[in-house]
């Protein structure tokens, strides 16, 4: 049986270059980055190296701006509750938030933890019908107390690339006239082939994860603005700049920054590759009349996520049919696929008996036409 991978959107496997960059630090360079000996100066250097290339890709001012975390869940906790912490108990203010309502469970979540305890207010915006989110909408909600902005730059199921540019300049005149600072943060974990530059985006936080990349699991960032006033959530030493305490996962770090390297230098071609295996797509279900209809908007979307309506079809029926032909894809954000669960992305775009028949592809450096053409195949003998 053919065994096809179209679920990059939810992890990626890890390159041979980066596995190979990770390896002498699991076995040569094992020291404790904490150290003061040459093992633990050999580990220290590995992490400094690596810090140093994300730092440039990032176009980041400082190597202080870069804090490595376990996970992107952890990244967007940390500028979050950070900030929640930071004006609660040190301000005495009860901040006023503002996000979206189709962003990661890891960041909604959050907020709804920190509203429950009564540390924050929020507003949670809809996306329109095109599921961008509106940057004059978010104007519109901003009050005296508000102090975070929080928006996803390319969306985890539906692959819309949100205008942050124009939010952060909307933020940078608004807060030209304002005495404490609203900050921008953005949950850029699936946003790994967009520009990235942070003094272009003009962004104050950003969270972005090594395993949608392909490198390794179990390793993340935050890039903090410098003058950006965090609450650490983990206490104990004073490792990444006393904001995150623990020893530093040296291999995971090497292999992030490895990961990183290669798809800056890639991105055209892999964007290229991806789009071509996208439109492909978009070519062949043409053939369907009626019975596949996109809730992706392509023109606004990342190339690497399709997002899919079948409405003869539930996306249960879909995912095991496709399954047992050796097909892999998800109904949506793996982190709430085991709740077996409508996608409450696509819920809040189309509705929720929509999204009870959608299914997200998402493609990887890896994917070939003749995939599409095995997977069309099944889908005839299917709908």
């Amino acid at each position: 049986m053919k065994k096809i991978y179209f679920d990059f959107a939810s992890t990626t496997f890890v390159r041979d270059e980066v596995l190979e960059a990770m390896m002498p630090y699991f076995k040569e360079n094992f020291g404790n980055p904490s150290s003061l000996h040459s093992f633990g100066q050999s580990a220290l250097t590995g992490v400094d190296i690596a810090r140093e290339k994300i730092k440039n890709i990032l176009n980041a001012e400082s190597l202080k701006e870069i804090i490595f975390t376990s996970s992107a869940t952890e990244s967007n906790n940390l500028a979050i509750k950070g900030l929640a912490f930071y004006f609660y108990f040190f301000k005495k203010i009860k901040p006023h938030f503002i996000t979206s309502s189709i962003e990661h469970p890891s960041v909604l979540e959050v907020m709804a933890d920190l509203e429950e305890m009564g540390i924050i207010e929020v507003s949670y915006l809809k996306p329109e019908k095109n599921s961008l989110i509106d940057p004059e909408k978010i104007k519109n909600e901003i009050k005296d107390n508000t102090f975070l902005i929080s928006i996803h730059y390319v969306n985890s199921e539906l692959g819309t690339i949100q205008k942050i540019k124009e939010i952060s300049k909307i933020l940078k005149e608004i807060n030209q006239e304002r005495k404490e600072k609203i900050y921008f943060h953005s949950d850029a974990a699936q946003a790994g082939l967009e520009n990235l530059n942070v003094q272009d985006l003009g962004i104050d936080l950003m969270t972005l994860s090594s395993h949608k990349i392909y490198g390794p699991k179990g390793i993340a960032l935050l890039y903090v603005k410098k003058g950006t006033p965090l609450v650490k959530l983990i206490s104990g030493s004073e490792q990444e700049y006393n904001l995150r305490a623990g020893t530093e996962a040296v291999p995971l770090i090497v292999g992030f920054a490895k990961a990183m390297e290669l798809v800056e230098e890639e991105k055209e071609k892999i964007n290229n590759h991806l789009k071509e295996i996208r439109d492909y797509f978009l070519s062949k279900i043409k053939d369907f009349e009626g019975k596949i209809i996109l809730n992706t908007v392509p023109e606004i979307s990342s190339p690497k996520i399709l997002n899919l309506y079948f409405p003869t079809r539930s996306s249960q029926e879909l995912l095991i049919y496709l399954d047992t032909n050796g097909v892999a894809v998800s109904a949506g954000t793996a982190c709430k696929s085991r709740a077996n669960e409508p996608s409450y992305i696509v819920s809040d775009v189309y509705g929720q008996e929509r999204s009870k028949n959608s299914l997200r592809f998402s493609f990887g450096i890896t994917n070939k036409k003749e995939e599409i053409d095995y997977v069309i195949d099944l889908l005839k003998n299917f709908l």
